[in-house]
């Protein structure tokens, strides 16, 4: 498990829980700044499991609708 967070060009931050094969166990909710996805992130690592946290490479890599399973 590995925490990667993102941001799209909007300003928009967000963090997801990948597994080791890439896969998408938890995203969170969108944050308006990185300070508050980094304070939703430390609340996260307080009660979730020990993973490492990255950062996506660029903004708009990923939008975070393109994580939200279709028909929800």
């Amino acid at each position: 498990m590995r925490i990667v967070v993102r941001h799209d060009g909007a300003g928009q931050w967000w963090w997801a829980a990948e597994t080791d094969r890439g896969q998408i166990a938890a995203v969170s909710i969108l944050y308006g700044s990185r300070t508050d996805c980094m304070r939703g992130l430390a609340e996260l690592k307080v009660e979730g499991p020990a993973a490492p946290v990255t950062y996506a490479a660029s903004p708009g890599t990923w939008t975070i609708s393109s994580l939200i399973p279709s028909g929800s």
